[in-house]
This record gives C-alpha cells, structure tokens and sequence, in this order.
C-alpha cells in the first residue's frame, strides 16, 4: 500500500502559467480548430465508434484495444453478427460539421475560460496537437451524440418522467458532491452499496452519471480544475458490481473529461474487490491508473481529505452533516419560461463568443508565444454573463438549491463540531 502525499495545486501547463513554447503550442491548435470551424480543414464527420450504436446494458468486461489511443473502455460489446448483417439495421451514422463542431465547443465552454477547456486536451496528449484535436473532436461529438445539454436544461422532474428513477438516484444518496479539499476540489462520493443494477433502467444510471459529472463542473473552485472521486466500498458485494458504469466512468475521465479526475478515492475495498480489480487496472489508461488511492480505513482516507471536510455520520469526521435530497419547488425555473429575457442574454452571449473569437483569429496571426490580455478580458465577461445567463438556460439543480453553487460562486459550508 504506498503512502499518499498531498499534493500542491500544479501549474505546469495551466492558465496563467504557459511558456513561450506552450503558448505557441495553444495558439496552433486554435489555428486548426478555426480551419475545422470554417470548413477549411476535412476532419471526420462521423461519430467514433467507441460511442455510436453501443448498448448500455451489456455487463461484461470490456476488451482491450490497443491501436486506440482515446483510451480502451468501449460503451458495449461489440456486435457479433456480420458487418452485412448490422449494417442493414444499424441506424445512420450521424454526420457533423464545422458549425456544429463550433456549437458544441461553445456550449461546453459555459463558465469556463475556452482556453482552459482545450489545454486539457493538449496536456492529456502530451503536447501532441495531431492527437489532442482527434480527442477533442470526439469529445464535442460525443456530447452531441449523448444530447448533455439537456441534463443541464431539464428539471429533476423532468429527467425524472423522460428516464425512470432518476431521481430515485439522488433520493437514496447513491452518489452526490458534497465539500472540497485544501485546493478546491470538489469531491463525488459513490456509494456502491446502494447501487444494484436491476433497481432502474440502464439508461438511467447513465443519465444520472453524466448529469453528476456536469454538476461537477459547476462546483469546481477557483482555480480548480480537477475533482475527488470517492468509491465507497463499505458493503460491496457483487450484486454491486455494474460494468456498464464502469467503462462510463473510465471512458468519461479518458476522453471526455480528460485532466479532470484528480484523485480516486477506493475506500474500503471488500476481499471480493481485489478480484475485479485485476480485470479493470489491464484496461485503464496509465494517466488515470496514476490517480487511483487505496484506502483501508477511515485513519488512511484522513490522511488524504481532512477530517474536518467529512461528516461525522460517515468516515469519522467532524462536519456535523447528513445528506439529503432537496426536491425542487414550484417555479424555480420560472426564468426558463421568460423568452423575451431570455433571448436578450442569449444574444448578448454570442456577440461575447464572436469578440473572442475575433480577438482570437487576430492573436494567431503571429504565432509568437505571447499571451493575449485582450483575449483574457473578453473570457472574463464571457464568465460574468454565463452567470446572469444561467437562470434562463440552465434548471436549478440540488447544489444551487443547497446553496453551493449560487452567482457564480462555490460555497460550501462545514458544520464543525469542537
């Protein structure tokens, strides 16, 4: 078992923090990217098939694939049947273009400054810009693909009637964000007891997986960019094990939320644990095998998240706090519904977007290795105005309900006990 040392928060190849040859690097890829937005450049139109046509309840391990590099867990077994045979029932592939691509990439931007969405994608592929814009890519059609905006969009209710016990999931806490370490990061706890694959539809526990890693990223602290994931294993048996999230949640931390994942937290790990964990660690990526941290017992898990950002009722901590679902209210989203409010933002966001972009396309016209001031100013307004903007287009969700998430600040609030 190796000791964890607490780490202190990186810089290398961050915001703020680039070389010469780094920003060189950042001003090149968006250069590529522009020529994909404009129809330039050709670029696969068609949706990987690590993510198009899978089934989401195949419960078997997956299979290595070695030529791929966006990482080795498949969204399901591979058909079996003859490729003329599928063919004749497969469904089209979608096709994407330019523009999509350029409507994705600013959807996922939100809050975020959109160089610090695409320097994940470089750092994940060790500088190599060939790779990291074949990651991105994907990513931006794999959240087309998977329809993400509309977990942000609907209400609880409403992923509740579209996908059954949805929110069963958060009722029961069977897996929620709750607090941050020393730097920020919020951490995801897991409660793998409470998870029997047969309570609820495939589809859900998929939705509900995506909507939590959305979530996440809402309550990142300043300057934080990755998360803590804790796994509770306290009670696991096998009627616990599902890997269909499995591979989700890998697939998820490999390519589609690459240099997120900060620490994952195995708590607990029964003796049936060891077993399954010879079949996942051959599969996953060395990068995300590197964050995985084993922890015994609840002396071993302080040692990696401070007592005092724990409750009391779990893992022995001094945070006097019990977890609970609070349901949403009668006309929280009443902003939703206000089209005339909401078109005005949503013009005033993409006239944002167009002077980014505009003092972007003049800023790699020298690729120079010098950092644009301009450039940081319009991501500043364009983070201001995501936050007046939220109401009309995002639903309220459990942590703005709590609080946490309000303004465009992240607040969590300890209950420590003397």
């Amino acid at each position: 078992m190796s000791t964890y040392v607490q780490p202190v928060a990186p810089t290398e190849g961050r915001l703020g923090h680039l070389t010469p040859e780094q920003t060189e690097k950042l001003q090149q890829f968006w250069v590529r990217l522009y020529d994909i937005f404009d129809g330039k450049t050709q670029f696969d139109q068609t949706a990987p098939s690590s993510f198009k046509g899978q089934n989401r309840d195949d419960d078997t391990p997956a299979t290595p694939a070695p030529e791929k590099k966006s990482g080795w867990f498949g969204r399901g077994k591979a058909a079996e049947a003859p490729k003329e045979k599928a063919a004749e029932v497969a469904a089209p592939a979608p096709r994407f273009t330019g523009a999509d691509i350029q409507k994705a990439f600013w959807k996922l931007t939100m809050m975020d400054h959109p160089d610090l969405i695409i320097l994940k994608f470089i750092r994940a592929r060790k500088w190599n810009l060939d790779d990291a814009m074949k990651m991105f890519l994907n990513a931006l059609k794999w959240r087309i693909v998977e329809r993400v905006d509309e977990l942000i969009e609907l209400s609880d209710s409403e992923l509740d009637e579209k996908y059954p016990k949805f929110i069963e999931q958060m009722r029961i806490g069977k897996g929620y964000l709750r607090g941050a370490d020393p730097l920020g990061r919020p951490m995801s706890v897991v409660n793998t007891r409470l998870h029997h694959k047969n309570d609820q539809p495939p589809e859900t526990i998929h939705r509900f997986t995506l909507y939590t890693m959305e979530c996440g990223r809402l309550v990142l602290g300043d300057n934080a960019e990755t998360v803590i994931v804790i796994f509770d294993l306290s009670n696991f048996g096998l009627d616990n094990m599902d890997w269909g999230f499995v591979r989700l949640f890998v697939q998820c931390f490999e390519s589609y939320y690459p240099e997120t994942l900060g620490v994952c937290v195995v708590h607990r790990a029964p003796f049936v644990f060891w077993g399954l964990w010879k079949l996942i660690q051959p599969l996953l990526d060395p990068v995300v095998a590197s964050k995985f941290v084993f922890t015994r017992n609840n002396a071993e898990l302080h040692k990696v998240i401070p007592r005092e950002r724990l409750p009391i009722t779990h893992y022995e901590g001094l945070d006097d706090w019990k977890y609970e679902y609070v349901p949403g209210t009668p006309g929280e989203n009443a902003p939703m519904k206000d089209v005339a409010k909401k078109e005005e933002l949503v013009a005033e966001r993409h006239a944002l977007e167009t002077k980014f972009e505009s003092v972007t396309r003049e800023w790699i016209k020298n690729i120079n290795g010098k950092n644009s001031s301009e450039r940081d100013e319009v991501a500043k307004s364009l983070r201001e105005q995501y936050t007046r903007l939220t109401p009309y287009v995002r639903a309220k969700n459990l942590y703005q309900r709590l609080g946490v998430a309000h303004d465009g600040q992240v607040t969590w609030t300890y209950n420590v006990k003397a």
